[in-house]
Order: structure tokens, then C-alpha cells, then sequence
């Protein structure tokens, strides 16, 4: 492709394409893991902060495995 003026330097040296396409899915997915990262980080300072908090992840958690004990109880071996 014919570079133009404002083209950012990632783009040089694509040629077709699919391969922006392909730039750009790779650049979307680093931003989502920085994204993902970032708010992992946060979750877990706040859990310093507040350690008698529970997040909705860990109680759906517990619920679940509570569901499959209580599943678990009522079968029978007939």
C-alpha cells in the first residue's frame, strides 16, 4: 500500500490488506489484555484494602460448588 503522510509507523511495510487487518487484531488484542490487566490489578488492591469484601465471582463460585454438593446428595445408585 502507498504510505501516506500521517501513517503511523506501525503500518509501514504492510503490503495488503489483510495484513492491516491483521495489525490491527493483534493491536486490539494487546489493548484488551492491558485493559484486562490493569482491572485485575485494581481488584486486587482493593482486596488489600478491604479483605473482608467478597467479589460477585467469588460468591458465584461458592454457589456453585454448593449446587453440585447438593445435586450430588439427592442421586441414587439404581
Amino acid at each position: 500500500m502507498t504510505p501516506v503522510e500521517d501513517e503511523p509507523e506501525v503500518a509501514h511495510g504492510l503490503t495488503t490488506r489483510a495484513e492491516l487487518v491483521e495489525k490491527i487484531r493483534v493491536l486490539g488484542q494487546d489493548v484488551l489484555d492491558g485493559v484486562n490487566f490493569g482491572f485485575d490489578n485494581v481488584v486486587d488492591q482493593l482486596k488489600v484494602l478491604n479483605p473482608t469484601v467478597e467479589d460477585e465471582e467469588e460468591d458465584e463460585q461458592e454457589d456453585d460448588e454448593k449446587g453440585q454438593e447438593e445435586e450430588g446428595h439427592g442421586e441414587s445408585d439404581s
